[in-house]
């Protein structure tokens, strides 16, 4: 745990280079969140159909869902929002730059209770 999901509009400028974008918030949630790096999941979704707001073109976004188990503090989650925002600047710059565009971070308490799993990765 966690798991992240990022979504994002098909009109965004940036051709991002997702994997190094999944390395480095593995890297980041790691020491941020803490947690396991074998433990880590991350996926994206490219949206081709989406309405932003009056149904602009101009308009795009990309979307960050972290879901991670709770009793984290506020402290820990606002460390974790703001460095995966500051990674998807990094990467999204020039849909910043030339769309009227959001990003975002969400991130989703999960209860452990409600969560289950099998699992046969190797710990090294």
């Amino acid at each position: 745990m966690p798991h992240t999901i990022l979504e994002y509009s098909a009109n965004i400028e940036d051709q991002p280079d997702l994997q190094l974008f999944f390395q480095q918030l593995h890297t980041f949630l790691v020491e941020a969140a803490p947690c396991r790096l074998q433990d880590l999941k991350s996926r994206a979704y490219r949206c081709d159909e989406y309405r932003m707001a009056d149904g602009q073109d101009a308009m795009a976004f990309a979307h960050l869902a972290i879901n991670i188990f709770e009793g984290r503090t506020p402290e820990v989650l606002a460390r974790m929002g703001q460095g995966a925002l500051d990674l998807m600047r990094e990467h999204f710059p020039l849909t910043l730059a030339r769309r009227q565009a959001d990003l975002t971070v969400e991130i989703r308490g999960m209860r452990k209770d409600a969560y289950f799993k099998a699992s046969s990765v190797k710990v090294p």
